[in-house]
């Protein structure tokens, strides 16, 4: 049935969503959501979307890196972009083929991934922290044939840790690289100034004037694939979440709208990841779509940086965790008056408590504060905060349900449960993943046959249109907006010759949301140390991956068939039990 909310569209300011407010479609009082739209999806692809972009806005300035010293029209990023897509299928490569891109936040990974778009390559955006063993995985599970790497930094070796990979690269002929490892790799790209054995440098190939680029855009479709994530699982690996350009071209215009992007120009201060959701599709991709300026302070995460870059460069929007914004605001409270021009800050990855938000508002001077909740494998957004939405609202929910979107919350039966029941979120949309890369078992185990994605989170839904997370059903934890899979870190654990069994659980953190908690039963007389954790997780994990708290237990709670109770173990160290 059609139900009519009209005090919800009293609430809402703007004429988009006025038009569609009274229009959700529900089922007879059941956890049941349907948006259906303010405005028509489109079939553009994202490099039509990007020179679209570009023509409106040829000297606007689309990316402005400050720790690099470079700033790019789009008019220049598109050519850039179009000189190193021809050189990528001059190289080789056809449509479809895999891009990897391994390197922290600068222009290379912008002109990328533009790149890939234009010239109907799929990007691979890797994690710039993993080591060798992580980068191994991704490579070959996507079949990775060109990667772009970043310039070293203090702390980071991407060449060094590359060629521990694929020892070959020292001999071989930039452009010809032949690998026994990573058999699909035959081109290694440094956004680097250095000259390094085997690779080729950027900027020889983002010279060029791109003339083929029409021919190579003209062969794809908006159904097919364009980016990939890696999104981490209960089973361990990482999954290769294949998001299609549909999804992303229409899911960045509805997340820029709901940002405000189209209404006059924004500075947009780029603290993420680039390689996230967030960053990449919500930020980046929602920029450009936009005709946004983005400001990237510093190659990682620096909050210093980043509060600089906010004020010199009048930044309009922050995207972030609730963990960036804790740090930003403990520097900005000691700083007296601030000369900020912030209208929006959108905090994603975790709930945002009230306190934070009344913080945003009141130090930074934010006029608006919004959430997001989505996945890598819905592409970005399902829900969204919008015009109007209260303080507590925007901190209770995680929003309204994104425009052509459908959700319903079912039980452990997939029947639907009544508005307000808890159950799990099931999500089927135009932004729905087309599936994780050459694993069609797992596709078929997350994706049902009539389009429904089970997010494995707990969730309550709303007649108005607003979602909450009441918890998660699936065996992630998230630490300061990285979703991390404990399996994986078990299974390293248990190669200790001192341990016996391991849980790792997240465990509450004021900062991070939750921190990882190592849960160990070892061998009689044996002692293990978190400085032992460390050791042996120290070049085989990312760095958020390592344990920084450790309990020693004789037995783990379980079921009574044997399965161990990791919300039961949470409860024991919370408690302190144990």
């Amino acid at each position: 049935m059609w139900n009519k909310y009209t005090l919800l569209a009293k609430r809402l300011n703007y004429i988009g969503i006025n038009r569609w407010a009274r229009q959700i479609q529900s089922v007879a009082g059941q956890s049941y959501l349907h948006n259906p739209g303010s405005e028509p999806l489109v079939d553009d692809t994202l490099g039509e979307i990007l020179y679209q972009a570009a023509n409106r806005h040829p000297d606007r300035i689309a990316v402005t890196s400050l720790h690099e010293d470079v700033s790019m029209t789009y008019g220049e990023l598109l050519r850039q972009a179009d000189s190193l897509g021809c050189a990528l299928r001059a190289q080789g490569l056809e449509k479809g083929d895999r891009v990897g891109v391994w390197t922290h936040n600068n222009t290379a990974w912008i002109v990328a991934v533009v790149a890939a778009a234009r010239a109907g390559l799929i990007s691979v955006l890797i994690n710039p922290v993993y080591e060798k063993s992580e980068l191994s995985y991704c490579l070959n599970k996507t079949q990775i044939k060109s990667l772009l790497i970043g310039e070293g930094l203090p702390n980071r070796n991407y060449y060094g840790t590359l060629s521990q990979v694929i020892p070959e690269i020292q001999n071989s002929s930039p452009g010809s690289l032949k690998s026994a490892k990573v058999p699909s790799l035959t081109s290694i790209i440094t956004a680097g100034s250095h000259k390094l054995a085997g690779a080729i440098r950027l900027d020889s190939l983002t010279g060029g004037s791109g003339s083929q680029i029409s021919r190579y855009g003209s062969e794809v479709k908006s159904s097919d694939g364009c980016i990939i994530h890696f999104t981490s699982g209960t089973t361990g690996d990482p999954k290769a979440a294949l998001d299609s350009h549909k999804g992303v071209v229409n899911n960045t215009y509805f997340i820029g709208k709901r940002m405000t992007f189209h209404e006059g120009r924004h500075n947009i201060c780029v603290q993420v990841p680039l390689f996230h959701a967030l960053g990449s599709v919500a930020t980046v991709h929602a920029g450009l779509r936009h005709g946004c300026t983005l400001v990237l302070p510093s190659p990682t995460y620096d909050i210093n940086a980043n509060i600089k870059a906010m004020f010199s460069e009048k930044c309009t929007v922050i995207t972030g965790t609730p963990t960036m914004f804790v740090d930003m605001l403990a520097k900005v409270k000691t700083m007296g008056e601030v000369p900020s021009k912030l209208r929006v800050a959108l905090a994603a990855g975790a709930p945002c408590s009230p306190q934070l938000i009344r913080d945003l508002e009141k130090y930074l001077k934010t006029e608006s504060v919004k959430g997001l909740y989505g996945m890598t494998e819905t592409t970005a957004s399902v829900f969204q905060s919008i015009a109007g939405d209260s303080t507590d609202l925007v901190a209770e929910t995680v929003g309204y349900i994104q425009d052509h979107v459908e959700v319903k919350v079912v039980d452990e039966d997939n029947n639907m449960v009544p508005f307000g029941s808890p159950g799990e979120l099931v999500v089927r949309g135009y932004n729905t993943m087309i599936c994780y890369w050459d694993e069609p078992e797992k596709t078929r185990q997350t994706i049902s046959e009539d389009g429904w994605l089970k997010t494995g989170d707990k969730f309550t839904i709303s007649e108005d249109g607003y979602g909450r997370i009441v918890g998660r059903l699936k065996d992630i934890i998230i630490r300061g907006g990285e979703n991390i899979a404990p399996k994986e870190i078990e299974d390293l654990l248990n190669t200790h010759p001192d341990i016996i069994e391991s849980q790792v659980i997240g465990v509450p953190d004021e900062r991070l949301g939750e921190d990882l908690c190592a849960v160990l039963r070892v061998k009689e007389g044996a002692t293990v140390t978190v400085e032992d954790i460390k050791n042996l997780c120290t070049g085989q994990l990312a760095r958020f991956k390592i344990p920084r708290q450790l309990k020693i237990t004789q037995e783990f709670p379980k079921t009574a068939s044997g399965k161990i109770q990791k919300y039961q173990l949470r409860n024991l160290v919370v408690s302190g039990k144990l």
